[in-house]
């Protein structure tokens, strides 16, 4: 007969009170004042009553398995492992519920992701800049006016809104080229030399405004040249791949085997740059309005097939002659030296808004992979989904990828454009990365979508300004912008004159990052 229950066992239990856990391992399902407490100075009480044999009964317990003594289940959250005829055994028992329903993940160390670009022993750090210092911070660029146009803009075809999940369309290969050229480049920005003084791209300024979004490291090359500053992105740096699923509890590895080749990082990377470009060219195929000339064709192997627009902003501080004046209106007075920012911005395309009037657009794609892959990011199918829950669709890829949402949505202000028009593009097949299907789109205000970012939009501007602001002050040379790739901070480093210009013709060459695919 099997004595269950001790009542000095019981009282001696309760007398411990809720930390009784922690002195004697416990069965599943068992707490501290439970009957079914094992205790391991009980085994010689107990007796099996079985009338099959000696070996047949060794067989059976050995099939049981038995709890783990050797400490197990004594510290916080004591759950100890079943044997493998129990539920799930050693191995697929608390592993198995963990995978279900990412139990402690907390707890679990993170990933250490790195950084961008090494710093080296001949960088000095200028200064750490912490997110937290940013919060406060507050601005309202002003539009002085445009520097002109270059380029040809395509006119978007009305017959992509009929494009849903059921009625889906190929996406084809345009060949389309795009010049991504640095500010330091630009002749445009060069010719503006006695308009402004600090001269960048519009994707090098979003990413300076949606930095506190950011999770993935990146980098900006500053470059102090006499009253002048250049905020420039290195050839074949993070800036010129859009990052995929970068805020997920679980963003897709940077290295791994051939079978995963396919769903790594960069390999997602250079499929999405791909993807977008040719989606650009699709969904504007209907006409075009051509402006001055593309600079960046002169002399190419082939035309830059995208259209840019200058604009000077003025981020020179100002303050009200009569303080107690709320009025929008009222007189203000410059407070330090004027500063103009000169910025090219992309053109996407044109929507008709009348017989010689048209609408700017600023248009993105996202692109679904496998969804079954490690960082995926616990996404919908978008060909079952898409039509039917739209809004929890957008929500998801909202919280994998804040920070690519952020500077599409700041590019698309820095530009002036009228919509942001982002696509959904999805695998034909999850293990085929060359052929996609366009599943439809949604249409935003760009002011509009970064508040449904939860973003602010003055906050963006505000941090744009105090890094301007920095930079504007240092001695002239090379300096460095980088994020931390593990910390939620900014360093600035000063670097050699010459740094970066051997990488990138060793390691960056065709502006295109390394494909792990390629390879598999």
């Amino acid at each position: 007969v099997a004595n269950w229950i001790s009542p000095a066992d019981a009282r001696d239990t309760r007398s411990r009170g809720r930390h009784a856990r922690d002195y004697a391992p416990h069965t599943y399902g068992s707490n501290a004042a439970s009957a079914f407490a094992f205790r391991a100075d009980d085994d010689d009480e107990f007796s099996l009553v079985d009338s099959r044999g000696g070996a047949a009964r060794r067989v059976a317990v050995r099939a049981l398995g038995r709890p783990d003594m050797r400490g197990r289940g004594r510290g916080r959250g004591g759950m100890q492992r079943l044997g493998r005829g129990g539920m799930g055994g050693a191995r697929g028992g608390a592993g198995g519920l963990r995978k279900r329903f990412r139990w402690r993940d907390a707890d679990r160390a993170q990933a250490q992701r790195v950084a961008s670009v090494r710093p080296t022993d001949a960088w000095a750090l200028v200064q750490d800049i912490e997110f937290s210092r940013m919060a406060g911070l507050s601005f309202v660029a002003r539009d002085a006016r445009d520097l002109g146009r270059v380029g040809r803009a395509g006119v978007y075809d009305h017959a992509y809104d009929r494009v849903t999940a059921r009625l889906e369309k190929p996406l084809r290969a345009a060949g389309a080229v795009r010049y991504n050229a640095s500010a330091s480049d630009d002749p445009v920005l060069a010719a503006a030399h006695d308009s402004a003084r600090v001269f960048a791209t519009d994707s090098v300024l979003a990413a300076l405004m949606a930095a506190t979004v950011s999770t993935g490291a990146w980098d900006v090359v500053a470059n102090r040249v006499g009253d002048s500053l250049y905020l420039d992105k290195r050839d074949g740096g993070p800036l010129d791949f859009p990052s995929v699923n970068e805020n997920a509890a679980e963003p897709p590895a940077d290295s791994g085997d051939k079978d995963a080749a396919i769903n790594l990082a960069p390999t997602l990377a250079s499929e999405a740059r791909d993807v977008t470009a040719n989606y650009i060219r699709q969904v504007t195929a209907a006409a075009a309005v051509d402006y001055a000339p593309n600079p960046f064709s002169d002399g190419a192997a082939a035309p830059d097939d995208c259209a840019y627009r200058y604009r000077l902003l003025d981020f020179s501080a100002r303050r009200r002659v009569n303080p107690d004046d709320s009025d929008s209106d009222a007189e203000e007075e410059l407070v330090g030296d004027r500063c103009l920012v000169a910025v090219r911005t992309e053109v996407s395309g044109l929507l008709p808004s009348g017989p010689q009037t048209h609408k700017q657009l600023f248009i993105r794609a996202l692109t679904q992979h496998d969804i079954a892959a490690p960082g995926a990011g616990g996404a919908l199918d978008w060909r079952q989904k898409l039509d039917a829950q739209r809004g929890a669709v957008v929500a998801t890829e909202m919280k994998n990828n804040a920070s690519k949402l952020a500077r599409w949505a700041f590019q698309a202000i820095l530009a002036g454009a009228d919509q942001l028009r982002i696509g959904f593009v999805a695998r034909v097949s999850p293990r085929d990365r060359t052929r996609h299907a366009i599943l439809g789109h949604q249409s935003y205000n760009p002011s509009d979508f970064v508040s449904q970012l939860g973003l602010n939009e003055f906050n963006a501007w505000g941090i744009l300004k105090a890094l301007i602001d920095l930079c504007l002050r240092l001695d002239e040379g090379k300096y460095v912008i980088m994020r931390d790739p593990n910390k939620p901070l900014i360093q600035l480093y000063r670097v050699p004159p010459n740094s970066f210009e051997d990488n990138d013709s060793d390691n960056d060459d065709d502006n295109e990052k390394p494909d792990p695919a390629a390879n598999a």
